[in-house]
C-alpha cells in the first residue's frame, strides 16, 4: 500500500506541476486544481492508470483500486479557508472533506497482526494477494469521512498561477490515507 501511496503522490505531483493556471487569483488556480479530479480530467485518470499499472497488484485489483481512487474524486469536497499573495507567491488554507480510507487501512493491519493465518495461502505461507484483496474490500466499504487542513503554496509565472508540490502528507490526506 506505501507503493501505491508513493505512486499516486508522484501522479498528484505530475497533475499538479503540469497544470498550470490561467485563472488571475491563486483561489481560481486550487479550484481549477481540485475541479481536475472530481471531474476525473483525461490526463488524471491516465496518470492514474500508468501509476497503478506499474504497482504489483493482480489486474481485478488493479481495477478495483482505481474504482476507489476515482470515487474519492467522486466525492471529496473541499472549501477555501483563507488565501495570503504577496508578489508572485502566495498560500491557500483549504479545508479538505474525503473519505477515510485510512481507517479501512488501520482495520485492516489489525486484523493481519490480529489474525495472521486468515491470509495465508493454501502452503501456510503469508499471501500478499490476499491480504491486498482483504485491504480494498475494506477500503471499497468505507463511507465515512474525515476532514484535513492543508496550505497549498503557489507561484505567478508569466502571469499565471501554479499550484507548487505538495507535501507527502497533504497528498495522503486529499487521498484519504492520512
Amino acid at each position: 500500500m506505501r507503493k501505491i501511496l508513493l505512486a499516486l503522490c508522484a501522479l498528484l505531483l505530475l497533475a499538479g506541476c503540469s497544470c498550470t493556471m490561467n485563472e488571475g487569483t491563486p483561489d481560481e488556480a486550487v479550484q481549477s486544481f481540485f475541479e481536475k479530479y472530481r471531474a476525473k480530467d483525461d490526463d488524471i485518470i491516465t496518470q492514474l492508470k500508468d501509476t497503478i499499472e506499474n504497482e504489483d497488484l493482480m489486474d481485478e485489483q488493479k481495477e478495483k483500486y482505481q474504482d476507489l481512487m476515482e470515487k474519492q474524486y467522486d466525492q471529496f469536497a473541499y472549501v477555501i479557508k483563507d488565501t495570503k499573495e504577496e508578489d508572485n507567491e502566495a498560500t491557500v488554507t483549504v479545508e479538505l472533506t474525503v473519505l477515510n480510507y485510512r481507517s479501512a487501512v488501520l482495520k485492516a493491519e489489525e486484523e493481519l497482526k490480529n489474525n495472521p493465518d486468515k491470509f495465508n495461502d493454501e502452503e501456510g505461507n503469508f499471501s500478499e494477494e490476499k491480504y491486498m484483496d482483504y485491504k480494498i474490500d475494506k477500503m471499497n466499504e468505507v463511507t465515512d469521512t474525515t476532514t484535513h487542513t492543508i496550505e497549498l503554496s503557489l507561484t505567478k509565472e508569466n502571469g499565471m498561477w501554479k499550484v507548487n508540490q505538495l507535501s507527502s502528507d497533504d497528498i495522503s490526506k486529499l487521498h484519504g490515507l492520512y
